[in-house]
């Protein structure tokens, strides 16, 4: 390779250096111009015969040109390249800044040279001047920093962020007021929120992002591009978005009160009408329906054993008369108004024997289980009233299993149980009946507590919202659950402790 460049002629190698797109030029020991090319003589806007033989001071303003020929001496008298960046003006106006590599070169002959390139910074500057100008007017804080400490540039907004002046500003000082002394910051690329609080009291939540060390130019200085956005508002906007959601919520519950004590107004009308109603139909019915029982009695007495086969008919009678008054009791139980008798007795004893009683009355297909857990324990309550609860819920589980009298189900349990639990839950005691007939459906179970509301051709729909309403009286409540196919469960909540509320 180095034999074919050797045969190269004076012309091809002048030729090449000519076309080069790098301004090149040759100086002798006195500083005088002995080779330019192209790219040179345009950037001096000289011809040949104009430049060589020549010194800058021909062409350059004299403070200027003192400035080349000193580095150009420095060059050639200590033989270190040097690299500078320039403004080059000439004596007609033009002027332009301009990278200048120099180096000293020897000759075969003996003979020192000076030998130099010239970059044209125009475009370059240009863009910086751009881009610099981009980064002061872009609504986010910018700052460049040296991997030496130094910043080296930082733009008006992220002083205004800092509130500090640019000629004092140091990445000890950065570090300092974004709490990030311990961190490799900005070296590592991150991103984070922070909050500056100013010695007036003010704050202001910025989220930083750093780029970590890049080689942004070329050699091996490194530095970090920093970007810093005030999200002060989308913070607030944020609280104030959680703030109103929160009163939404508020308001929804409010509105469901407002709604629950409304409906509860009008249940309580409803109810007082219901009372006076019951009232007058019990009046109005007990008389003749005891007539009816004391005629079927003398009638039942004076036709016994006369062969007239008219057993079932007078049963029939006598089931219809006790029917209708369990419906009269139990409207009279439901529009009851009346205050509480509680009283503080084992209710585990109390319960053994009314439900010993009721098994008595049960069909003998019912198996009846009770599995006490109150060891004694005394309890505040009505008995009268929660007899009535009791027996309703062993009464209404052994109809969901079997049916009632002449109402018989078409399928009925295998083998129908009702097993009748209490235990200690907290501040409550739990009495509950349960069966393992065939469940409530979840559309059922939505309904059940509605007044009037039944499933059976023989009920009224006030057996639950009446248990529910001696629960209520007794400051509890009534828990119903249930599984279809597997039977349902009535859990009385009741307090352990007596309360003062009147029966409502």
């Amino acid at each position: 390779m180095q034999a074919s460049i050797s045969t190269l002629s004076r012309e091809t190698l002048l030729s090449i250096l000519d076309n080069l797109p790098t301004s090149i030029f040759v100086k002798d020991e006195n500083l005088r111009f002995v080779f330019c090319n192209k790219q040179n003589r345009s950037l001096i806007g000289k011809d040949e015969h104009e430049l060589y033989g020549f010194s800058d001071i021909d062409f350059y303003a004299e403070e200027q040109a003192k400035l080349f020929m000193a580095d150009d001496l420095k060059v050639i008298g200590t033989g270190v390249a040097i690299k500078v960046e320039e403004l080059a003006s000439r004596k007609d106006g033009m002027s332009m800044p301009v990278l200048t590599r120099k180096a000293r070169i020897e000759s075969e002959e003996g003979k020192t040279y000076l030998i130099g390139t010239n970059t044209d910074l125009t475009e370059i500057k240009k863009r910086e001047e751009q881009y610099r100008a981009l980064a002061e007017t872009v609504p986010v804080g910018v700052l460049q920093v040296e991997e030496s400490g130094i910043v080296s540039f930082a733009n008006p907004l992220l002083l205004a962020y800092l509130r500090r002046d640019a000629t004092s500003l140091s990445l000890s000082e950065i570090k300092t007021i974004l709490g990030r002394e311990t961190d490799n910051f900005p070296g590592q690329a991150s991103r984070f929120e922070h909050t500056l609080t100013h010695t007036d009291g003010t704050t202001r939540r910025i989220l930083v992002i750093s780029s970590g060390w890049l080689a942004l130019s070329k050699g091996l200085n490194r530095s970090a591009l920093v970007s810093v956005v005030d999200v002060s508002e989308n913070t607030e906007l944020k609280r104030i978005n959680e703030e109103i959601l929160r009163l939404n919520q508020e308001l929804a519950l409010n509105m469901q009160h407002l709604k629950d004590a409304q409906d509860a107004l009008v249940k309580k009308g409803r109810m007082e009408q219901m009372g006076q109603l019951t009232a007058t139909i019990a009046h109005e019915l007990r008389n003749p329906l005891g007539a009816v029982r004391t005629s079927a009695f003398l009638m039942e007495r004076k036709l016994k054993d006369k062969g007239l086969g008219i057993e079932a008919q007078m049963q029939r009678i006598n089931n219809g008369v006790s029917r209708c008054d369990n419906i009269i009791t139990q409207l009279l139980d439901f529009s009851r108004t009346r205050q509480l008798t509680c009283k503080s007795a084992d209710l585990d004893e109390w319960l053994a024997s009314l439900v010993e009683e009721e098994a008595k009355r049960l069909p003998a297909i019912v198996q009846l289980n009770c599995m006490l857990g109150l060891n004694g324990m005394l309890v505040p309550f009505d008995a009268s009233r929660l007899q009535r609860a009791v027996v309703n819920l062993i009464s209404n589980a052994a109809e969901a299993m079997i049916g009632n009298g002449e109402n018989k189900l078409a399928e009925e349990a295998a083998e129908p149980c009702i097993e009748i639990t209490t235990a200690v839950h907290e501040d409550f005691i739990q009495l509950s009946v349960k069966d393992n007939g065939p469940g409530i459906s979840a559309a059922l179970m939505q309904k059940i507590r509605e007044p009037l509301f039944t499933t059976k051709s023989f009920g009224t729909g006030l057996g639950i919202p009446a248990i529910e309403q001696i629960a209520s009286q007794h400051g509890g409540r009534l828990e119903i659950t249930s599984e279809v196919g597997l039977g349902a469960a009535f859990i009385l909540h009741l307090p352990i402790h007596a309360t003062k509320e009147e029966a409502a």
